[in-house]
């Protein structure tokens, strides 16, 4: 009996699991193609919020694999729900991210302040990209300095890609948390918010497994939650954690081994 056999449905990481860096991993497409074949449903989870969840639907339709937009779920929806409960619709917030995840900030509402409005933000939100500067850094240590809400897609310290493991957002949010002295809310794995969300997609399905490699977030996060976690490629995140998976497999054509 496979280990698939015994699930119907998977949530399932993106960055180190299925691509990296949007290079799809060996047999990831083909299992993934098959297991939907089966009757077997997914729902992607990402901390990366990079790019929006119907940009990375496009790049997983793209590669092979029938995905429709809202069965991949982001960190920086999460934020959004997040920031939206606690500053309510149209905040003004002092913004930090990719161009992609600034949009969505735009596109739900938010009014991202320039920096001689940064003294009326509400929130500070917080996501990584390449582009992070001391100015960046100066403004929002400032701000939540002064009390206002420190809100972040993750604090993953890492993010894996083709050439080795990337500075990930938690490495920017360490850098104001050390320069404000506050701590952050997080929004991404392994908080519940995602799981949940993915969880709602697949339509609460008993049987039910989390595919990911860091057990720190995915995997710890998930069992959290109830659900069985199943580390593929055995934590290439480098992370610290005596959480002890349901199963561990290399890759993910082991699942039907």
């Amino acid at each position: 009996m496979s280990i698939a056999e015994n699930y119907d449905a998977f949530l399932c990481d993106l960055d180190g699991v299925v691509w990296l860096g949007h290079e799809f991993l060996p047999g990831a497409v083909e299992t993934i193609r098959e297991l939907s074949g089966d009757g077997k449903d997914f729902c992607f989870v990402t901390n990366n919020p990079r790019l929006a969840p119907a940009d990375q639907a496009e790049l997983l339709r793209r590669g092979g694999i029938a995905v429709g937009n809202h069965q991949v779920v982001s960190a920086a929806s999460a934020l959004i729900r997040l920031a939206s409960e606690r500053h309510g619709d149209g905040a003004p917030v002092i913004a930090i991210g990719t161009a992609s995840f600034l949009k969505q900030l735009e596109d739900a509402g938010f009014e991202l302040l320039a920096d001689d409005r940064a003294g009326s933000a509400r929130a500070v939100l917080v996501s990584g990209h390449q582009d992070f500067d001391y100015n960046e850094l100066k403004l929002a240590s400032m701000a939540v300095r002064r009390g206002v809400d420190l809100i972040a897609t993750s604090n993953d310290p890492t993010m894996p890609m083709p050439d080795g493991l990337w500075p990930g957002s938690g490495a920017i949010l360490a850098a104001i948390e050390t320069a404000s002295g506050g701590r952050a809310t997080t929004a991404g794995k392994p908080e519940p918010a995602l799981f949940e969300a993915g969880l709602d997609v697949l339509g609460r399905p008993q049987r039910v497994a989390m595919l990911g490699d860091r057990l720190d977030t995915d995997i710890a996060g998930a069992q959290a939650c109830g659900i069985d976690g199943i580390l593929v490629g055995g934590d290439d995140a480098g992370s610290v954690s005596s959480t002890v998976p349901k199963w561990k497999i290399e890759a993910l054509p082991d699942l039907l081994a």
